[in-house]
């Protein structure tokens, strides 16, 4: 039976991680969770401690300084899996998710991929954000990190993990994937929560991430768009 590793980097979540945790455990399949805090002020540790007992599940919970590519490779050294799943604490997957990433990694022959990202708002601009961002994916396979990254964890390491950089950095992982392999993009939703898009205005964050992917093609990732781009 193939284990996936679900890795979930957290920072000030403890409104969040229960609605999260019952989530995770109510997946298919055969999967263990590892959460990384990264220094948060709020009760996000002592809320997973909580419901530890409760999970059912394999849980790891892991703390370390805060950024999410250190989070993410931090969880990356503990896991157990073959497959790594790299999955925001906002998001949600269809029950059968890893069944469909084990089916793309071992029938289909790609090293990882991501899913068909929708935000779970009706609101016109949000869909059409997502719309585009899925045609986008369908012809170049950059993924970011709410279309839920999944890779063979060999291939993970093989290509030095995430670059420890203040954002972009699924984008950047997946361009260094893309060298060694098919990425792919599984048919099934995952959706996410619109929050950071209310908290920091639509238009002003879709622009920040346009101008932060214009800037990255140059290796420039000006601190100033940081308040913008990183949610955590």
């Amino acid at each position: 039976m193939v284990l996936i590793s679900i890795i979930t980097p957290v920072f000030n979540e403890e409104r969040n991680i229960n609605p999260f945790l019952t989530h995770i455990g109510s997946l298919e399949g055969d999967f263990e969770l590892i959460l990384v805090d990264g220094e948060s002020s709020d009760r996000t540790l002592d809320e997973a401690e909580g419901c530890r007992n409760g999970f059912g599940r394999m849980l790891k919970i892991l703390k370390t300084s805060r950024g999410r590519a250190i989070q993410m490779n931090k969880g990356a050294k503990v896991a157990k899996g073959d497959i790594l799943l790299f999955l925001h604490v906002d998001c949600t997957l269809e029950k059968n998710a890893l069944k469909l990433i084990e089916k793309a990694i071992y029938e289909k022959k790609a090293i990882g991929g991501g899913f068909m990202q929708e935000f779970s708002s009706p609101d016109l601009f949000l869909k059409l954000g997502s719309a585009f961002g899925n045609f986008r994916v369908s012809l170049n396979r950059i993924f970011y990190g709410d279309y839920g990254i999944f890779l063979k964890k060999e291939i993970f390491w093989k290509i030095g993990g995430y670059d420890e950089i203040p954002y972009l950095e699924d984008v950047e992982l997946c361009k260094k994937a893309k060298k060694q392999g098919q990425l792919i993009q599984i048919h099934s939703r995952i959706v996410t929560s619109p929050r950071r898009y209310l908290k920091k205005g639509k238009l002003k964050l879709a622009a920040a991430f346009m101008f932060a992917n214009l800037f990255n093609t140059v290796g420039w990732r000006p601190g100033f768009l940081w308040n913008y781009i990183v949610d955590m």
